[in-house]
């Protein structure tokens, strides 16, 4: 099993290796103002670059990077290759997912002014074999890789230390964070100070989603439901499902953060949380402070309901991706990552 060295309160001598060390430092979250004069700078020009990467690689391995697929190990070999372009060393950890396919997430640290504690930040590489999947999750991969390079190419030391996870096999089980947080000791989930999931970060026009750790939208939705007549054997069971999803006690202060964020960019949110349930932040629900930044439009198309452009479709191709959208996403990252104590 992968356990990267800064989930433990010492310095290990590898990234595989547990042990030897008696404390460990509580993820009790807490957040201070940084001033942004202190903070890195994502491009969502560089972004885009490894976008046009990824697409090819789907167009030369039958059109799609699903997991266990050409494409999917031609993506993961991308990522490792970028990783060694930063200095860095990325590590692979295999598993199998429920249809028997081998996959293998990838995690690459980046040293942060304390070791004794680290940020998760994740974002599934693997597409749906209908398609490329460029904005779903090309787009949040590509935010990691940028985030790496520019750490790396400043030499800017992060305050805490930041463990890029890519994900593979989101598309089918959510099987790679699953199988990698729940083999994840109680102390070494002390050490994660928070999980924070990217996805779908591209969208043109985006409506800005965020996990709704207070659960608030639950409540709107009952009264929403109520009004419209709805009888309360109907929806009680949805609505008792979505109140039982786990929290932790440090989901709110990312929820403030992240919220804090967007108004001060003007930007309007929507804050669901079903959305914690149906992305990689599920198998963290309750273990660890975690929260997810998504881009939705959603429009019906005929009686199907799309929450983007091409959603799980082979026209989910770069051109429906917006730089523009890809620059807030990535701003709002940088922010949470400077402001988590």
């Amino acid at each position: 099993m992968f356990v990267p060295k800064i989930l433990t309160a010492c310095v290990l001598s590898s990234m595989f290796v547990l042990g030897g060390c008696e404390t460990i430092q509580s993820n009790k979250l807490e957040t201070t103002a940084v001033s942004s004069s202190k903070t890195i700078q994502l491009n969502s020009a560089e972004m885009m670059k490894h976008l046009q990467t990824f697409e090819k690689i789907a167009k030369d391995n039958g059109g799609n990077r699903a997991v266990g697929t050409k494409g999917g190990l031609a993506s993961a070999q991308y990522i490792l290759d970028e990783a060694k372009k930063a200095g860095l060393t990325a590590q692979m950890l295999p598993f199998e997912n429920r249809e028997k396919v081998v996959g293998q997430n990838i995690f690459v640290e980046i040293a942060g002014q304390t070791n004794e504690s680290a940020v998760l930040i994740g974002a599934h590489y693997d597409s749906v074999k209908m398609g490329p999947g460029i904005n779903d999750n090309a787009s949040g991969v590509a935010l990691l890789l940028d985030l790496m390079h520019q750490y790396t190419a400043t030499k800017t030391k992060p305050k805490n230390t930041i463990v890029l996870a890519f994900w593979d096999s989101e598309e089918t089980g959510i099987a790679g964070s699953q199988d990698y947080a729940k083999k994840l000791s109680p102390e070494q989930l002390k050490g994660i100070k928070a999980y924070i999931n990217v996805d779908m970060v591209g969208t043109k026009n985006p409506d800005v989603m965020i996990a709704d750790a207070s659960k608030s939208s639950v409540d709107d939705m009952e009264k929403m439901l109520k009004e419209r007549g709805m009888a309360e054997s109907d929806y009680k069971p949805l609505l008792d499902g979505l109140r039982s999803i786990p929290t932790h006690t440090g989901d709110i202060a990312l929820e403030n953060l992240l919220t804090e964020f967007f108004k001060d960019k003007k930007v309007t949110l929507k804050k669901d949380v079903s959305t914690l349930t149906a992305s990689d932040t599920a198998p963290f629900l309750g273990k660890v402070p975690v929260t997810s930044i998504i881009m939705f439009n959603e429009k019906m198309n005929g009686d199907e309901l799309e929450f983007a452009p091409c959603y799980h479709k082979a026209c989910d191709t770069i051109e429906q991706v917006d730089p523009k959208s890809l620059q807030l996403a990535g701003d709002a990252v940088v922010y949470l990552l400077n402001n988590i104590q």
